[in-house]
């Protein structure tokens, strides 16, 4: 919902949409009415002048045309041909003023009819259209180029499933016509039948394989039925078959963007930018792009460009209002999404991020408001009910607020998104106790879900090793110890070039944050107890090297996640904004701080007048069994909301986490009710206020020398 991705499938004006007379040059129908039909004053005969039209000249043709009918005015014949002429050359209203007055002198000739109402719908007269088709079919039944013209013309009313029927029928009597077999499928994709669809036009591409539209909106179907692997083969053969083109170069970076591939995405956007510059759609899908590798300003810039080409782009608009509130310009992105909303007032994308602008103002009522209108608009809009989850556990709403979380993955907000044959289980004992339990998101989750794990093997029933838990690998011997009732393996992902289904040889699968749903549907089951145990040889080794430090507590520090996105961003602060906790004179610091910078250690240090201190040897990224043991030995850990904390809840040593403000994490409290062991700082003023309440309560609770 933060912004939309559609696939864009539009018709192949070459091969279909465009009547049996609109488009290309074809056999013109008429009759020979020898010396009725005269010659023009060119010298061009009615049989020279069809020869002309039916060799691409049409211009030429039209000329002839008239010059005939100067000589004979009412022949029906003649305002038929030059009618058909004008069609092709994009004079709608001209081609319907003379089929109309060709069918009116001749109202018996089906074909007449028939190019009157591709005249018409191509005017923008559907209704009529479809009516001077079955007038025509009325006189000649069951001919395929009819049926096929009268497809177009309900097509182009929105009635999808007449207009497949009647595609249908033409290719029941015309077999592998391309026109017919690509609007077919057209028509299944706009009623939602996407197998079909996709039947549909892989029948095509196997009859043209370079139909490069074919591919285009195949690769829109899969996408939409989250084939991401498919939609990408199918959006590079698209490319394949007509290279540069923009509309396909922004769906293979929508779906690049999709996978996670995000430079690869923005290349793709990027490039159809340069091959129409003028395009509003390529410029916002870039915008897109930008905005998910968290280039604001980019962003903000490409959404503006779309909008100087579209100023009432809706999709453009919504996004950027979004990228503005991001931005934290709160004042600009209300404005924007209201003008989106007063252009579109039953969008739900446009009601739910104006709920998140409203949220980031701080005021809860009017999101919730916001989102509950986006919600009642499309209650499948993912990333709406994923941001009401938020809100509804922010505020203790726990059964409604999980059930909400559960569109986690259709929102695009939790990886790995794998899909399985199997059921997802619901809580009730299986008769072997076979469950895959599996990681999703960051290993901050991970560790935070897995307080419930115990539970939900219990409850799985079987014997010792039916239930399956996939871990990350650095976490496959700490969660080998902790679980023993369980068979722990590292994840096992599907290849990236499939969407099958995975088909593990188990009862049930279990994504970590659903057992919350099962296991946590009230604060009441939240002990916060510790879960997870720490290597011996790890502990005593982590023992040894902290004895061997100056007397005081030992206290741990790590001061912002891996991953600190611009929404994230008010939840840290630097390395230089720690030293007042540094600096106490009773504690001797110790790193926990992963991928930390030699300079940010340096500068902390000197501001401090204090050393950190690094245990030797010790990967903070890789070695987690080596930081668990570390963490176990610790007496205090202080932290940024980091994997770090969850660590040391899970082992039960003593934390303090500093935030901006409380998430939706604890739950309705003013605790984390996942760990017991943890204690939070959240200040109105932010994150610096924050460590400076830690610092405080250091400097009243603990003696100089520890």
């Amino acid at each position: 919902m933060r912004h939309t991705i559609p696939h864009q499938g539009t018709p192949d004006k070459d091969n279909g949409l465009g009547s049996e007379t609109g488009g290309k040059p074809v056999p013109v129908h008429w009759d020979r009415m020898g010396a009725g039909m005269g010659v023009g004053r060119t010298g061009l005969t009615a049989e020279q002048a069809v020869q002309l039209h039916q060799s691409g000249d049409v211009a030429g043709a039209a000329s002839a045309y008239r010059k005939l009918l100067n000589t004979d005015p009412r022949n029906a014949q003649l305002l038929n041909l030059l009618g058909v002429a004008c069609l092709q050359l994009g004079d709608t209203a001209e081609a319907v003023r003379l089929l109309t007055d060709a069918v009116r002198r001749q109202p018996s000739a089906p074909d007449f009819q028939d190019n009157l109402g591709s005249a018409l719908r191509a005017a923008g007269n559907p209704a009529p259209a479809v009516e001077a088709h079955r007038k025509a079919l009325r006189l000649r039944p069951d001919h395929a180029p009819y049926l096929f013209n009268l497809g177009n013309a309900l097509a182009a009313m929105g009635a999808h499933r007449q207009a497949a029927d009647a595609y249908g029928k033409s290719l029941a009597i015309r077999p592998g016509h391309i026109g017919a077999m690509f609007n077919l499928a057209n028509s299944r994709r706009a009623l939602g039948d996407m197998d079909e669809a996709a039947a549909s036009y892989r029948a095509l591409l196997n009859t043209q394989p370079d139909h490069a539209q074919g591919w285009n909106n195949l690769g829109a179907v899969l996408a939409s039925r989250g084939e991401l692997a498919g939609a990408e083969d199918a959006y590079r053969r698209s490319l394949a078959a007509r290279p540069r083109h923009a509309e396909t170069l922004s769906n293979l970076g929508n779906v690049l963007v999709e996978r996670g591939r995000l430079g690869e995405g923005l290349e793709c956007h990027m490039a159809a930018v340069a091959v129409a510059p003028d395009s509003a759609e390529a410029h916002i899908f870039l915008g897109v792009a930008l905005q998910e590798l968290d280039k604001l300003d980019a962003a903000i810039n490409a959404y503006r460009q779309g909008l100087r080409l579209d100023p009432g782009n809706i999709q453009g608009l919504t996004n950027l209002g979004a990228a503005l509130e991001l931005s934290g310009h709160l004042a600009e992105a209300e404005a924007v999404l209201s003008q989106a909303l007063s252009l579109a007032p039953n969008s739900a994308e446009v009601w739910g991020n104006l709920g998140l602008c409203r949220l980031a103002q701080g005021d809860r009522w009017r999101a919730r408001q916001a989102l509950d209108r986006a919600l009642e608009i499309n209650p499948e809009l993912a990333r709406a009910r994923v941001s009401r989850a938020f809100l509804r556990l922010r505020e203790g709403d726990l059964a409604a607020g999980w059930d909400d979380y559960g569109w986690r993955f259709a929102a695009g907000d939790a990886l790995p998104d794998r899909r399985f044959a199997i059921p997802q289980w619901q809580g009730a004992p299986l008769p072997r106790g076979r469950l895959l339990i599996w990681r999703e998101q960051g290993l901050g989750d991970e560790l935070m879900f897995a307080s419930l794990y115990r539970e939900a093997v219990e409850r799985a029933g079987g014997p010792p090793g039916a239930v399956v838990i996939e871990c990350d690998p650095r976490l496959l011997r700490l969660f080998t110890r902790s679980f023993p009732a369980a068979s722990v393996r590292a994840q096992r992902l599907p290849s990236e070039h499939s969407d099958a289904p995975e088909q593990p040889d188990m009862d049930a699968h279990l994504p970590a944050g659903a057992a919350a749903t099962i296991l946590r549907p009230t604060l009441k089951p939240f002990t916060g107890a510790p879960y997870l145990l720490a290597d011996k040889q790890c502990r005593a080794k982590a023992r040894a090297w902290l004895d061997g430090l100056p007397p005081g507590l030992k206290v741990g520090l790590c001061w912002r996640s891996r991953l600190v996105t611009t929404r994230r961003q008010a939840s840290y602060a630097t390395a230089l904004d720690w030293a007042p906790i540094l600096a106490h004179p009773g504690i001797q610091a110790i790193n926990l701080q992963y991928g930390a910078q030699p300079g940010e250690i340096v500068a902390l240090e000197t501001a401090a007048s204090r050393p950190l201190h690094s245990m030797p040897a010790l990967d903070l990224t890789d070695d987690l069994d080596g930081v668990a043991g570390l963490i176990a030995e610790l007496d205090l850990v202080i932290t940024a909301p980091t994997a770090v904390g969850e660590f040391a809840g899970a082992i039960g040593t003593p934390v303090w986490r500093i935030a901006g403000s409380a998430d939706w994490s604890t739950l309705g409290t003013t605790i984390r009710p996942w760990f017991a062991s943890m204690r939070l700082f959240s200040n109105a003023g932010g994150v610096v206020c924050g460590i400076g309440d830690a610092a405080r309560l250091l400097q009243r609770n603990l003696h100089p020398h520890g």
